[in-house]
């Protein structure tokens, strides 16, 4: 009986679309918040300025990463813009990953415990505007133990 007619009706090609669009939908607003997650106190917001940052902690390759300074150019991200940052870490940080549910960036190394990342954001869904999201801040180093760091990031 496959590819028959079933009582004169064909078969609706777009069926599964029909159930997976509001379940997307979903998983993109479930990922979003309401209330946004407090600035951590490491975390400043402004202009490039490296000289209020502190200096990288030495740290044995086996110890477990820190992250001693954040510096974003922004918490409100909207198409256009540029985005900006420097995290400042322990020696045996070996990656930064800023991240949230809908987009990831892998900073550069510049030396030992900084990193640092400039993206120009990309133009944004509908659906994922007007909200609070959840940016972690991952620091790995080469055992790949990690410390996350959580700041709110409006997406507008």
């Amino acid at each position: 009986m496959s590819g028959q007619k079933c009582f004169g009706v064909r078969p609706n090609p777009f069926g599964t679309a029909i159930f997976a669009v509001p379940i997307l939908c979903g998983a993109l607003l479930g990922a979003c918040s309401s209330k946004p997650v407090a600035v951590p106190s490491n975390l400043t917001v402004g202009a490039q300025n490296v000289r209020g940052l502190p200096a990288p902690a030495v740290a044995k390759p086996d110890a477990p990463p820190r992250i001693l300074a954040i510096r974003f150019s922004t918490l409100t991200i909207r198409p256009g813009i540029w985005f900006d940052g420097t995290m400042i870490c322990s020696t045996n940080v070996a990656s930064v990953e800023v991240r949230t549910a809908a987009f990831s960036i892998n900073s550069e190394h510049v030396g030992p415990g900084v990193y640092r990342f400039h993206t120009r954001v990309l133009e944004l869904p509908p659906l994922s505007r007007r909200h609070w999201y959840e940016l972690d801040i991952i620091a790995r180093n080469t055992a790949g133990t990690e410390m996350i760091e959580r700041a709110p990031l409006r997406v507008e």
